[in-house]
């Protein structure tokens, strides 16, 4: 296995790789799911990525994720309001280099999530 099949195997098995085949299905089941748990499926988004790619600044986490960063920098004040992220502000030379981390909570929650998503 090369390099590059062993990239797109691991983004198949991630979180972000599962919840995108289901929104290409047209499955709105994770939708349910992700609101069952109190998270806005955009909000999930961001927690998922950081789930499988650990922490990373803000700046970073809105290209991955493909959202502008006024977005991404609202879906993580509602994500550190409910407790599922930490913003690190002695991280950062500006406030967008903020280095972002989930809390145990929000792993347990990315988990459960993980672990309720249909095969």
């Amino acid at each position: 296995m090369n390099d590059s099949s062993r990239k797109d195997k691991k983004i198949d098995e991630s979180i972000a790789g599962q919840s995108a085949t289901l929104f290409l299905a047209d499955d709105d089941s994770l939708a349910g799911l992700v609101l069952s748990h109190g998270i806005k499926v955009r909000d999930f988004i961001l927690l998922s990525f950081l789930s499988d790619q650990g922490s990373m600044d803000m700046v970073r986490l809105a290209r991955v994720v493909g959202i502008e960063l006024a977005k991404a920098e609202r879906g993580l004040e509602r994500l550190s309001a409910a407790g599922l992220v930490l913003r690190d502000p002695k991280s950062a030379h500006t406030d967008m280099q903020m280095m972002v981390t989930l809390t145990g909570r929000g792993q347990d929650v990315a988990n459960r999530i993980t672990d309720q998503l249909p095969s």
